[in-house]
C-alpha cells in the first residue's frame, strides 16, 4: 500500500488535491486544523494552520503547511511567484507577522513544506541555508522550526494514521489493489471496489452509535473511502480510462448515502461535511470526464470512433455519454441550489450553460441521438433535456424531443432500430441480424413514448404533440404507455439497487389528445405524489442529484418529480 500511495502523491496538484488530503491526515495524527486552502484568498504563503501535539517530540505546536505540485526543482525553489522561497518568506514576512491568533503566540511554530514528490539534490542545499538563517528562537514570533514532508515521508504518515488496520483491513486493500490493476479494462464493473465500500462503512459496530469515539470512527472511515476513491481516480486517469472511476465514484454516492440513512446520520455535521468532500470527488471524476469526451461532441460522428464504432455501439455509446453530462448539469443545478455565496452560486450556474452547449453540439453532430434502442434511454434522454433546459437551450431540447418521436415513430414501423424494452443486448443482435421476436413482444411496455408527451407539454409543442399522439395511437397498438412513480419502499432500495424493480408504481397512461389536458395530468400526479415524495430523503434533504445518480448507475427511471419541477415553473 504504501508504494500505491507513494505513487498517487506524485500525481496530485498542490490545488484541489494534495491540500485537501492533509487537514485528514493531520486529524488522524491527532491535529487539528485551524484553516484549510481556499482558492482566490491571500493566505500569505500559507495553505493549512493546524495546532497539536507533534508526534516527533510530544510538544504542542501551532502548524503552517504550504503545499506544492511534484517534485522540488532548482526552478520550483524560487523562479516563479509562488515557488518554495516566496512561499516561505510570506510565511516568515507576512503570516507570522499578522495572522498569528493570541491564544497561539507563545506556542512554538512548525512551518512545513509538503509536496508528493521530493526535494531535488541541486536545491537540497538552498533548503538547509534557508532552515539555517530562520530556524530558531525570534523575539516576536518564539520558536520557529521547519520540516519538510515529500512523498515518502507522507505515505508512511498515512501508511501509519489513515490506514487503520480495524477500518480499512488486508482485504479492503486487496480489494484497492485489484481495482488498480484492472483500471485500464471496461470489460466489468469495477466490483472489487464495490465491495471495499462494503468493507469500509457497512456492518461495522464501531461505526455505530451517537458516541464522540464512533463520530471519530465515522469520520476516519470516510476520509478513507475518499482516499480510495481518489487513488483510483488518479490511477484511472494514468490509464487513460475514466469509465471505472465514474462508476466507483457514482456507487461510493449512492452507498454512503445508504450508510447515512441507514445509521440516521442526516444531522451529524462532520458526517455531512465528510460526504460532501466525496461528493466532489465524484464530481471531479465526471467533470474530467466530460472534459475528455468534449472534443469528440463538437465534430461530426465525434462518438463514432470513440471506441468501436458500428451500428449498434454507436448509438449505446452515445446515449451513456448523454447520461453522463445530463447528470452533471443536474449536480451543477444541485451545488448551485445548496450554496449561499452568490459567486460560488453563479459559477456553478454559468457551467451549467457550458454542459448544455456541449449536450446540444453531440445530439446536433451524432444521428445517434435520435436513435435510442433501449425503453431505458427515457432515463438518459430526461437527464439531458433537464440539463438543456436548465441551460438555457431549450430550442435544441425541443428539436431533439421531436426528433426523436419521428424516429421511434418510424423505426417500430419498419420493425428495426426502435427502442425495446427487454434492454437485451442479445435482442438487439437479434433484430440487427433479422432474428429477433416479432416487434410487439420486444415492446410490450414504453415509457419513453409517454415520457417525450410530457416534454411536448413541457415546451408547448402544440401541433408536433398532435402529430405524435395521432402517429402513437395509431403505431404502438400493442405497447401499454406507462410512468413509474415511487412508493414507500422505494427509499429502502433507491441507493443500493435499481428502484424499479423493487418498488415505485407502473402508471398506465393515456396520451390525450388536447395537450392542455396532459399538463393537467402532470399536475395531478404531482399532487397525488407530493406525500411520497416527501419519503425520499435525497429530495428532503436538498441532494437531489443522488437521485439522478441512481437513475443513470442503477437505470431507476427517472422520477417524475424532476421534469416536473418544469411545468410547475412554466405554469
Amino acid at each position: 500500500m504504501r508504494l500505491i500511495i507513494r505513487e498517487y502523491l506524485s500525481m496530485l496538484k498542490e490545488s484541489g488535491e494534495l491540500d485537501v488530503l492533509l487537514p485528514d491526515l493531520l486529524l488522524a495524527m491527532g491535529i487539528t486544523p485551524l484553516s484549510r486552502a481556499m482558492q482566490g484568498n491571500r493566505q500569505d504563503g500559507v495553505d493549512i494552520s493546524a495546532v497539536g501535539i507533534d508526534p516527533k517530540d510530544g510538544i504542542q505546536k501551532l502548524f503552517l503547511l504550504t503545499a506544492k505540485k511534484g517534485d522540488i526543482t532548482r526552478n520550483e525553489w524560487d523562479k516563479t511567484p509562488n515557488g518554495v522561497r516566496p512561499s516561505l518568506n510570506e510565511i516568515y514576512e507576512g503570516y507570522l507577522r499578522r495572522c498569528i491568533l493570541p491564544e497561539h503566540k507563545d506556542l512554538p511554530k512548525k512551518i512545513i513544506l509538503t509536496t508528493g514528490g521530493e526535494l531535488k539534490s541541486n536545491v537540497n542545499q538552498n533548503w538547509v541555508d534557508y532552515i539555517e538563517a530562520h530556524s530558531g528562537p525570534h523575539p516576536k514570533y518564539g520558536q520557529i522550526e521547519f520540516a519538510f514532508w515529500g512523498g515518502d515521508e507522507l505515505s508512511l504518515l498515512i501508511n501509519d494514521n489513515l490506514l487503520d488496520e480495524y477500518l480499512f483491513p488486508e482485504s479492503a486493500q486487496k480489494h484497492l489493489r485489484k481495482t488498480i490493476a484492472l483500471a485500464d479494462q471496461n470489460e466489468d464493473e469495477p466490483r472489487y471496489f464495490y465491495k471495499l465500500i462494503k468493507e469500509t462503512l457497512f456492518n461495522r459496530e464501531e461505526l455505530q452509535g451517537k458516541t464522540t469515539s464512533s463520530a471519530c470512527k465515522r469520520q476516519k472511515a470516510l476520509c478513507l473511502l475518499n482516499l480510495s476513491l481518489s487513488i483510483v481516480f488518479h490511477w484511472c486517469r494514468e490509464a487513460d480510462n475514466l469509465k471505472p472511476a465514474l462508476l466507483c465514484a457514482e456507487r461510493s454516492v449512492l452507498l454512503v448515502w445508504e450508510w447515512i440513512r441507514q445509521n440516521d446520520l442526516f444531522d451529524e455535521e462532520i458526517t455531512r461535511l465528510k460526504f460532501e468532500e466525496l461528493f466532489f470527488t465524484y464530481f471531479a471524476v465526471v467533470v474530467d470526464y466530460a472534459n475528455k469526451l468534449q472534443s469528440h461532441c463538437l465534430i461530426q460522428d465525434g462518438l463514432f470512433g470513440y471506441g468501436e464504432g458500428d451500428e449498434l455501439e454507436y448509438p449505446l455509446r452515445t446515449f451513456e455519454v448523454i447520461g453522463i453530462l445530463g447528470t452533471l448539469g443536474i449536480a451543477l443545478w444541485n451545488i448551485a441550489e445548496i450554496s449561499i455565496d452568490e459567486e460560488i452560486k453563479e459559477k456553478y450556474l454559468n457551467q451549467i450553460l457550458a454542459v448544455a452547449q456541449m449536450i446540444a453540439a453531440l445530439i446536433q453532430n451524432n444521428p445517434s441521438a435520435s436513435i435510442p434502442r433501449y425503453d431505458c434511454h427515457s432515463i438518459d434522454i430526461t437527464l439531458a433535456l433537464i440539463t438543456l433546459t436548465l441551460g438555457e437551450h431549450s430550442e435544441i431540447a425541443a428539436w431533439w424531443v421531436r426528433k426523436l418521436s419521428i424516429s421511434i415513430v418510424r423505426a417500430y414501423g419498419i420493425g428495426r432500430c426502435f427502442p425495446i424494452d427487454t434492454d437485451s443486448y442479445n435482442d438487439l443482435i437479434a433484430m440487427t441480424v433479422g432474428q429477433s421476436p416479432p416487434k410487439e413482444k420486444l415492446m410490450k411496455v414504453s415509457v419513453l413514448l409517454p415520457v417525450l408527451a410530457d416534454w411536448f407539454s413541457i415546451f408547448n409543442l402544440v401541433d408536433p404533440y398532435t402529430e405524435f399522439q395521432k402517429a402513437v395511437k395509431e403505431t404502438f397498438t400493442a405497447t401499454n404507455l406507462m410512468l413509474w412513480f415511487p412508493d414507500d419502499l422505494t427509499e429502502e432500495c433507491l441507493y443500493i439497487s435499481n428502484a424499479g424493480y423493487g418498488s415505485g408504481v407502473g402508471l398506465s397512461v393515456e396520451l390525450y389528445e388536447s395537450l392542455d389536458t396532459v399538463k393537467q395530468r402532470i399536475v395531478k400526479l404531482h399532487q397525488d405524489n407530493q406525500q411520497t415524495y416527501e419519503k425520499i430523503s435525497c429530495l428532503t434533504q436538498g441532494w437531489f442529484v443522488i437521485g439522478a445518480i441512481s437513475s443513470r448507475h442503477f437505470r431507476t427511471p427517472v422520477m417524475p418529480w424532476y421534469w416536473y419541477q418544469m411545468i410547475r415553473e412554466n405554469d
